[in-house]
């Protein structure tokens, strides 16, 4: 089953094949969760494997690999995005559908690119941080 229709697939072949060079997505599964009450089951590991698979199947610049419980996460299923298969600590966290989608599409354009499409005021102050830190982004469409 396609996870694009026609005519959005193409439009995302379309972005992928400007990557400037290639992206790894390593899927991280862990211990399944419970529904929650009224949910449908759904396994969200398989369905996440599912995306992922059906997005590296649009481009030769986009591979994913699948591994159980891998060092550097907190919650699963999870995606790490690795340009040129490194890790750089850029993660999505849970089952990445509908617009959710665009959100993961968007890592990998980002980490696809050679160089940050960051204005050079926000690298200059990102180089003038004297810890490291991390950033949580959630998408929601409210």
């Amino acid at each position: 089953m396609a996870i694009f229709p026609p005519e959005d697939e193409e439009r995302v072949r379309e972005l992928l094949d400007a990557l400037e060079r290639s992206v790894e997505l390593l899927v991280a599964l862990g211990p399944e969760e419970a529904p929650l009450p009224g949910a449908r089951d759904i396994d969200f590991g398989a369905e996440t494997q599912r995306v992922v698979s059906g997005l590296a199947a649009l481009s030769e610049r986009v591979t994913y690999r699948v591994e159980e419980e891998p060092d550097g996460f907190d919650r699963y299923p999870a995606i790490a995005i690795l340009p040129e298969g490194g890790d750089v600590g850029l993660r999505y966290y849970g089952l990445p559908w509908g617009y959710e989608l665009g959100s993961l599409i968007g890592a990998v354009l980002e980490a696809g690119r050679r160089e940050s499409s960051l204005r050079p005021e926000s690298l200059e102050r990102l180089a003038g941080l004297e810890r490291d830190l991390t950033i949580d982004v959630f998408v929601t469409p409210t």
